[in-house]
């Protein structure tokens, strides 16, 4: 069974409280009110000033690789926000969608400006076959050279 991470937050701020780890194998998942009972974090609050989104397993894997780390859930699209490390010459940067989102987004709008390119590129030959017979048009109101004499 494999069984994704769970990211306990703050309902106003969207400040991570918990992140439960993934599981593989034989496991069993738990609910919020064990997990409650499992983290003193938890254990401490309210519940119902705690929101929690499911991860599928291996879910964010590239952003964990870069070293990301979630920060804060977005509170309108419920989405995690990520922290990264910062270089030695960099700013911090505020929490971020995460990289697997970005590169999501990005093929989406590459689909979407091909998709557009094609009909622009459809567009470009029917204006040149109109030219090409608009051509042909007016050449054939001349009279012929030939047959002129």
């Amino acid at each position: 069974m494999l069984i994704g991470s769970k990211v306990y937050y703050d309902v106003n701020s969207g400040n991570v409280i918990v992140i439960t780890p993934e599981f593989s194998g034989v496991a069993v998942e738990t609910n919020k009110e064990q997990d409650f009972k499992l983290y003193k974090a938890l254990a401490e609050l309210i519940p119902e000033s705690v929101g929690m989104i499911q991860l599928e397993y291996n879910s964010y894997q590239f952003d964990r690789f870069e070293g990301g780390e979630i920060a804060r859930i977005d509170l309108e699209t419920l989405e995690p926000l990520f922290n990264y490390p910062v270089k030695e010459d960099e700013e911090p940067k505020p929490p971020m969608i995460s990289l697997e989102s970005q590169i999501s987004a990005l093929k989406q709008r590459q689909a979407e400006s091909d998709a557009h390119n094609e009909k622009l590129a459809e567009e470009n030959t029917l204006n040149q076959i109109a030219l090409m017979e608009l051509h042909a048009l007016l050449l054939s109101t001349f009279p012929d050279e030939d047959n002129a004499e």
